[in-house]
């Protein structure tokens, strides 16, 4: 059994990181996930949240809005919308991405105002 991992981290516009790592924290749709080596095969979407990625002697975090992930063969493949790394991440950041939410939702039709009303609260949970 390895301990690490492959993964490549990809915006619509490029390849933004790539590499090995021993663990990544997802947000899920239904919850944050930790990824290890030898992880079962899995897809899934994301929510606006933290991504960490842990490697033998660093760390990195990231704020994605969206996106999917897809681990299989120890490869895991994330698809992130609307990325940003650590220096950007604080709370008027994050207050800044709720304004923004919130005035789409009042502009949007029903059948998405709860979608862009969980992604509020998922970034509610972010504030300290």
């Amino acid at each position: 059994m390895s301990e690490q991992f492959s993964f490549k981290l990809v915006t619509p516009e490029k390849t933004f990181m790539e590499g090995n790592a021993s663990m990544i924290v997802l947000p899920g749709i239904e919850g944050d996930m930790g990824i290890l080596a030898d992880h079962s095969n899995i897809i899934t979407s994301m929510r606006p949240g933290l991504i960490k990625v842990i490697g033998t002697n660093e760390e990195k975090l990231f704020f994605v809005e969206e996106g999917f992930i897809k681990f299989s063969n120890n490869e895991l493949l994330v698809v992130a919308v609307g990325l940003d790394e650590n220096e950007k991440i604080n709370n008027d950041f994050i207050n800044a991405k709720i304004s923004s939410l919130e005035t789409d939702l009042e502009a949007e039709s029903e059948n998405l105002k709860s979608k862009i009303q969980n992604k509020i609260d998922s970034l509610k949970l972010l504030l300290n």
